[in-house]
């Protein structure tokens, strides 16, 4: 097993799910059931390999607010370490989900201040910490200026990165971004075009291909019920999406990358990372909210034996 903390760098937020009693529909009040978690892809994905018995930290933002007090202590309860995080006056981000029936996401809102408060002045604080790591995890809610921030650390220390696009709009952020050396991106096709650039007339693989040319190592496309696949130099690996009946899809992007990140820092091989990620996803959209909370290795392992 890889030596040294993970760190994982991003958001942590209220999570506000509701999910429709029919059929959403726009420009209308819609009945629906309500449900309140802990949230934030980097907290999401720092709390899954914290319940998996890794070493977790995270460096985030939270308000000094009756959310930030809930937040933190959630985070505290499940085993992440938020020493390094900024707690301020800033109110606490929320994101806010509306569902159909069948857990899928319609539309959401967020609302962040992780731009004006996670910048590389503050990072440059935690410098020792993120030597240190065996892997970061960056998601793009963090603003233009702190992402080549940590990048260019992470070429310079030779230290393994992941980034979790986020969005489309958010992944636009890596646009013009030197992705030289990254370990993992995680884009979906339309987060691939924001990142890139490029016209959506170009087809998948020339897409693929165009990031791979900027110096990516894996790059990873999930597309939910049909399944994802990584791509590498001279390398590709498939991998159909598991049956599962969907809850709740709240969150099972996040997850599938803690999956993948557990069996990456038990040295597994690629195929083992995926399965592994698909795992996760399979436990995770069998509950409410973004977190399964009664996770544990031995879940993971016999659902990843189940395959």
């Amino acid at each position: 097993m890889k030596k040294g903390p993970v760190v994982c760098i991003g958001a942590a937020l209220i999570d506000e799910t509701y999910t429709c009693m029919a059929e959403p529909r726009q420009g209308t009040s819609n009945p629906a059931s309500y449900f309140r978690s802990p949230g934030g892809v980097a907290r999401n994905i720092a709390n899954h390999l914290a319940l998996l018995g890794q070493s977790i930290e995270l460096i985030t933002h939270f308000g000094s607010d009756r959310d930030g007090q809930w937040l933190m202590e959630k985070c505290s309860s499940d085993g992440i370490g938020i020493s390094h995080s900024i707690i301020n006056d800033v109110a606490t981000g929320r994101f806010v989900a509306m569902l159909s029936p069948e857990g899928d996401l319609f539309t959401g809102a967020v609302s962040t201040h992780f731009e004006s408060q996670l910048t590389p002045a503050f990072l440059e604080q935690k410098i020792h910490l993120l030597k240190s790591a065996s892997v970061l995890l960056i998601d793009t809610n963090l603003g233009k200026e702190s992402l080549n921030w940590i990048l260019q650390l992470c070429r310079l220390e030779k230290i393994p990165c992941i980034i979790e696009p986020v969005s489309v709009p958010k992944a636009a952020r890596l646009r013009n971004a030197d992705l030289s050396n990254i370990l993992l991106i995680t884009p979906n096709r339309d987060e691939m075009l924001a990142l890139s650039g490029e016209s959506d007339k170009l087809d998948t693989n020339q897409l693929i291909g165009h990031i791979l040319e900027r110096g990516v190592n894996n790059l990873w496309i999930r597309d939910g019920r049909n399944g994802s696949a990584i791509y590498s130099s001279g390398f590709s690996f498939e991998l159909a999406a598991p049956e599962v009946g969907v809850v709740d899809t709240t969150g099972a992007g996040d997850a599938a990358l803690a999956g993948w990140i557990y069996a990456w820092l038990f040295n597994k091989t690629q195929e083992e990372c995926i399965g592994y990620g698909h795992s996760m996803a399979k436990l995770m959209l069998q509950v409410k909210g973004a977190i399964r909370t009664d996770l544990t290795q031995d879940l993971l392992e016999t659902t990843f034996s189940e395959k």
